[in-house]
């Protein structure tokens, strides 16, 4: 039988979140990043509010990674902190947390692999491999009354 796949939980500040994530004990690459902004589900009729916050996301996370992309075949751990403002969205509270999820997901994929010379606002789809994400925390944080406080804190650790 297979050892189990163990993960540590480290303190961290992303943006200005004090948070605890989840991460391979042996990586040898982390990056975090923290965009504000209104988050956007994958199930949007705004199709171009959903593009461009995959484009935003995907910018940041290749920006953080440095010139090379990374390798897809290695294994990953990510993490996510998501602050909700209802107002931001028609005042619901019961928000479908994995509808976010998705979109912030392909964007990471996107920004982690993608070649040096990639537009990031050039991707038509964003059809990265994300099959060695092996590890996924998902912490929707308590909503904030403040439109401006919303956003998301992503941390990715890889061996």
């Amino acid at each position: 039988m297979p050892e189990p796949e163990h993960l540590k939980l480290r303190n961290y500040t992303i943006g200005t979140w004090e948070v605890s994530t989840i991460g391979l004990p042996s990586a040898d690459r982390c990056l975090s990043v923290f965009l504000s902004g209104t988050i956007v589900n994958s199930v949007t009729e705004n199709h171009k509010a959903l593009r461009d916050w995959k484009e935003q996301v995907m910018t940041c996370i290749k920006k953080r990674r440095g010139e090379e992309a990374w390798d897809p075949r290695r294994r990953f751990a990510i993490t996510l902190f998501l602050k909700f403002c209802p107002k931001n969205h028609g005042g619901h509270r019961k928000l479908d947390v994995d509808n976010f999820a998705k979109p912030i997901i392909d964007a990471i994929a996107a920004g982690l692999f993608c070649g040096p010379d990639i537009d990031p606002s050039r991707i038509k789809d964003f059809n990265y491999d994300d099959s060695n994400f092996k590890t996924l925390l998902i912490h929707r944080l308590s909503d904030t009354v403040d439109p401006a406080q919303e956003g998301v804190a992503i941390h990715v650790s890889t061996t």
